[in-house]
């Protein structure tokens, strides 16, 4: 049986491929993020996708609706009714995850996640960003900024799996874990 991971990535590269095909990957990335917006903001729309009691039918042509109102790409909006009649409705989100994921790789573009306790000023958020691009060899990053105040101080940085966490609350924990076995 095939993981739900597996699952998305399948309908996630259909639909970057059958994009290239018709020359309109632009347009459809534009309908993902429409969409996948939607769908965080809309919770009716959020319980229909989850809905084990409507039938696959009736997603279908809500979705379908629901696109074509947007003025979806014909291309999207028979892909989503696909995924509808297919009953992988749920796995929607993480298809489009996936999908907006193989359009970053395919550009080139590396996704950063910084997380510090306080607020980072810009002069700070523009030198991280010229030292990621300096190490991963990329010039286009995507930073992402968090702040948890948990953290105490220190920041953890995030890079594709790589991860450096050079906090004060991770390294109280460490001092801690030493100490029980002390």
């Amino acid at each position: 049986m095939k993981s739900n991971s597996e699952i998305s990535q399948r309908y996630a590269k259909a639909l970057y491929e059958l994009s290239l095909e018709s020359k309109s990957l632009k347009n459809i990335e534009k309908d993902v993020l429409n969409l996948k917006s939607l769908i965080t903001k809309n919770s009716n729309l959020n319980e229909l996708i989850k809905s084990h009691v409507i039938s696959r039918e009736n997603k279908a042509k809500v979705i379908e609706k629901i696109l074509k109102k947007l003025k979806s790409h014909s291309l999207i909006v028979k892909f989503m009714g696909t995924i509808a009649l297919n009953g992988r409705m749920n796995f929607i989100e993480d298809i489009i995850d996936q999908f907006l994921n193989k359009l970053s790789i395919e550009r080139g573009e590396i996704k950063a996640e910084l997380t510090t306790a306080l607020p980072i000023s810009n002069e700070i958020n523009n030198t991280l960003i010229k030292e990621v691009k300096k190490l991963t060899k990329s010039e286009k990053i995507e930073l992402k900024t968090n702040v948890d105040k948990s953290l105490i101080g220190g920041l953890v940085l995030q890079v594709g799996s790589t991860m450096i966490d050079s906090s004060i609350k991770t390294k109280l924990n460490s001092l801690k874990m030493t100490m029980k076995g002390v």
